[in-house]
């Protein structure tokens, strides 16, 4: 890599690199829509039925990041179908914050409204459920598609706020459970028996054995 750039001419191809990517993600969550409708078995419908599976990302952890990042993956063909970044933070605002009692920071506002970049104002481990309800409150418009499967794991908050989406529609959001969350949870729970019991040790509730009880017990669901 040569000498870091400066800011003006990094900014300059920051810029187009994002308009093209913006470009080819949009004709990519399109293109998974038509196939999810190509392998739609409810003929002469407009709006089809499928199932996806949210999650949640952020850019840092410990419940404090400012920004996050909720995708929408299709349980059919395995590919996103949407996604909805998150972020509390516009560095424009942040510039003009100790203007706010002026006239001239109220006309910059109202121009700037439109392209700011926080779009959320909560908390961080509350990102995925918003993330989550705006992605199932645009399928339809977006891609005459309801979702109508939930696949999640099982302390997500999402669900909760997703599973009325399509009410005046009379669909129910169904919760289906994620088989790798589940062998998650035994995991940490004979992890956490093993450290309070003490049953560590040869022949015993070794590292090991506790991976393949978890292996065994997503074989067996």
């Amino acid at each position: 890599m040569p000498p870091p750039p400066r800011p003006t001419p990094y900014s300059r191809h920051n810029k187009a690199l994002l308009k093209v990517v913006k470009e080819v993600a949009s004709d990519s969550l399109s293109e998974t829509a038509k196939e999810i409708h190509a392998l739609s078995t409810e003929s002469q419908c407009d709006t089809v039925k499928c199932a996806v599976s949210c999650d949640g990302t952020w850019q840092k952890r410990g419940f404090s990041s400012l920004n996050g990042c909720v995708s929408a993956i299709t349980m059919e063909t395995g590919k996103v179908i949407d996604v909805e970044p998150l972020s509390k933070l516009c560095w424009d605002c942040k510039r003009h914050e100790n203007n706010r009692e002026t006239p001239e920071y109220t006309m910059w506002e109202a121009d700037h409204k439109p392209y700011c970049k926080a779009n959320y104002s909560g908390s961080a481990p509350a990102m995925e459920p918003e993330g989550a309800l705006r992605i199932f409150k645009r399928s339809i418009d977006k891609h005459s598609i309801q979702y109508n499967e939930y696949f999640g794991d099982g302390d997500s908050k999402s669900y909760n706020v997703v599973k009325d989406v399509y009410k005046e529609h009379n669909v129910e959001v169904v919760k289906k459970e994620c088989v790798g969350h589940v062998q998650k949870r035994l995991g940490t729970a004979l992890r956490k028996l093993k450290k309070e019991k003490k049953l560590g040790g040869a022949g015993k509730l070794t590292d090991s054995m506790i991976d393949k009880l978890q292996n065994y017990y997503g074989i067996a669901i």
